[in-house]
Order: structure tokens, then sequence, then C-alpha cells
């Protein structure tokens, strides 16, 4: 299970990478189109999503339900 779940609703080049790619447990998640599902931009080895996958409202509430640590860039 990863560590956190990182939720990026802002533009990507108006954020630092830094801010979120130390953590490689970590999942990292695009909402940043509201008219665009959600797309994975970062998730390690042991979870079922893969880099660039897009993913559904529904899919997204899931992981974040099931993981104790969010955070929204």
């Amino acid at each position: 299970m990863p560590s956190v779940v990182y939720v990026v609703r802002s533009p990507l080049h108006t954020l630092s990478p830094a801010v979120f790619s130390g953590n490689s447990s970590a999942i990292v998640l695009s909402l940043e189109d509201p008219m665009l599902p959600g797309k994975v931009l970062h998730a390690p080895n042991n979870v079922s999503l893969r880099e660039g996958e897009r993913l559904s409202y529904e899919h997204v509430l899931e992981i974040l339900m099931g993981n104790r640590k969010v955070i929204v860039l």
C-alpha cells in the first residue's frame, strides 16, 4: 500500500516536481482538467496502476478513500 496519495489540481508546470518526487512509494494523481477523468502521474510497482493511465472519478475516489494520507496540491 502506498504511504501517501498526492492529488495535483494545479497545472503541473506551476508545481515543483520536488514536492512529490522524493517519495517513490507514493501515488500521484492529476485532476488538473475538470473535464477529463484523473490521470496517474506516478505509481509504485506494488500497485495495479500504470503511469499515464486514465482513471474514472469513481476509481479516484476508491483510491483516496482507501488511503490514510492524502495531500492535495
